[in-house]
């Protein structure tokens, strides 16, 4: 790649160009004049348009995050379809939901985002956090009556809870005893979540 040595404000006017600038413009792997550059999902693998919008609106996830959390469960070793359900159900937002300490993920996660849970006390404000089998949820006790919190847990009291969860209505917590199967979330059975490499879902 050619490196600029001279600066050239209008056609009449030419000045020298510090060293130290040459060598940024070397390093930029992006051209000249060009901020930043395309961001591109991750590739390897993928699902089909129609689990994909399935998955999308059962989750409430951007194009992007399903394709990192494809991907990851492509490359891990095992049941692609089985690493993919972890990857989806094992997100903080989705078991706040699923513990019924939010009306829905998409609540669940704005709660997340202004740290309302801790994880094994250490707080999370990230809603792709991935919880790990014997961590512990917790609302923080200064959240705990705050209003969608609170109508959330209400009216949660007597529900079924998922085999994976255990929860605690009197300290509003939640533990994730072991990872998620497939079966064992509705909104998963029925969708068939094959993951294929990229080629093989292009034919």
């Amino acid at each position: 790649m050619a490196v600029r040595t001279k600066v050239r404000p209008s056609p009449t006017d030419e000045f020298p160009l510090h060293p130290a600038y040459g060598t940024l413009m070397r390093r930029q792997r992006h051209p000249i004049g060009v901020r930043g550059g395309p961001r591109r999902a991750p590739r390897g693998f993928a699902l089909s348009d129609t689990d994909q919008r399935q998955v999308r609106a059962t989750y409430e996830l951007r194009m992007r995050q399903l394709a990192r959390a494809v991907v990851t469960a492509g490359r891990q070793p095992g049941d692609a379809t089985e690493n993919l359900v972890g990857q989806l159900e094992q997100r903080i937002d989705a078991l706040v939901h699923r513990a019924g300490f939010a009306p829905s993920v998409d609540a669940a996660r704005d709660l997340v985002a202004h740290n309302t849970f801790t994880v094994d006390g250490g707080k999370v404000n990230r809603p792709s956090y991935l919880v790990q089998p014997g961590q512990t949820i917790e609302v923080r006790p200064d959240r705990q009556c705050r209003r969608p919190v609170a109508i959330a847990v209400a009216e949660r009291a007597g529900g079924d809870a998922p085999p994976y969860l255990e929860i605690s209505s009197e300290r509003l917590t939640a533990t994730l005893t072991r990872e998620p199967q497939r079966q064992e979330v509705p909104a998963l059975r029925d969708i068939p979540l094959a993951v294929h490499p990229d080629e093989e879902v292009a034919r």
